[in-house]
């Protein structure tokens, strides 16, 4: 992001309006979410699936498996993010207390809505304090209404809006062309794999092994699933743009 004339004067604080309208801090934010990996999520007929880039650890003495990209919130509910790893662990865990409330009071599973609208307003509340910066992360939080599968995105602004299938994080606006242009009418588990792996490498300069992708699957009645590695090495197999010393095939071929 270039520094426009007289913007220094209006990006101290995330509280300050520029002339024309912006908030410098929460765009600042954005771009930090524009570092990190893709992420996608995509809804199909009783189920979402959730597919991270993930940045693997240089070091051979670091776990791959600690890192994490999706979370579990509760049952039928679940979440995606890109940006600060930090960040999202703080939002992920008000997600999760807001949920075991709900369920508490209400004796059932929180409306992935409610919890959407109840996450904006803490992330709006970030935007007009003193003190505070925004967080720099977008969250993709996926469940069900009556069994019908459902996403919100949430930026660090605090809006929120519904998808049936979105991309957060790097190279973002492609990759949601790339949803747009791609995704068929009736989807089936194995179908919105497919489609998320290579939403995901679409977003991707240079290829890369299967151990970089974080695979969640979230049902209705059940907690959300982290596909074990073996099982995505397994099921990516033969993709052009996994591990391949040259991704321009595997990007023709998805564009055809």
């Amino acid at each position: 992001m270039e520094m426009q004339p007289g913007q220094m004067a209006y990006d101290r604080a995330s509280t300050v309006f520029s002339p024309d309208g912006r908030l410098f801090q929460v765009e600042y934010a954005l771009q930090a979410i524009q570092m990190g990996g893709t992420a996608v999520a995509v809804t199909y007929e009783g189920g979402i699936v959730f597919v991270a880039y993930r940045n693997l650890p240089v070091s051979s003495l670091a776990d791959a498996g600690s890192i994490e990209k999706s979370f579990a919130i509760d049952t039928g509910l679940g979440c995606v993010t890109a940006g600060l790893i930090a960040d999202s662990r703080v939002l992920v865990e008000f997600l999760r207390v807001e949920a075991q409330r709900h369920r508490l009071l209400y004796n059932e599973v929180a409306p992935y809505t409610l919890l959407g609208s109840s996450l904006g307003t803490l992330l709006q509340q970030y935007t007009q304090y003193g003190g505070t910066r925004p967080f720099a992360v977008s969250l993709l939080l996926g469940g069900f209404t009556n069994g019908v599968p459902g996403l919100i995105e949430l930026d660090p602004s605090g809006a929120t809006i519904g998808w049936k299938a979105y991309a957060i994080g790097r190279n973002r606006r492609a990759v949601a062309d790339f949803l747009e242009e791609k995704i068929p009418d009736k989807r089936t588990e194995e179908t919105a794999f497919q489609l998320a792996v290579q939403a995901v490498a679409e977003g991707s300069q240079t290829p890369f092994p299967p151990d970089a992708l974080d695979v969640s699957i979230l049902t209705p009645e059940s907690e959300l699933h982290r596909v074990a590695p073996a099982e995505i090495a397994r099921r990516v197999q033969g993709m052009p743009f996994i591990g391949t010393p040259d991704r321009s095939g595997g990007k023709s071929n998805a564009k055809a």
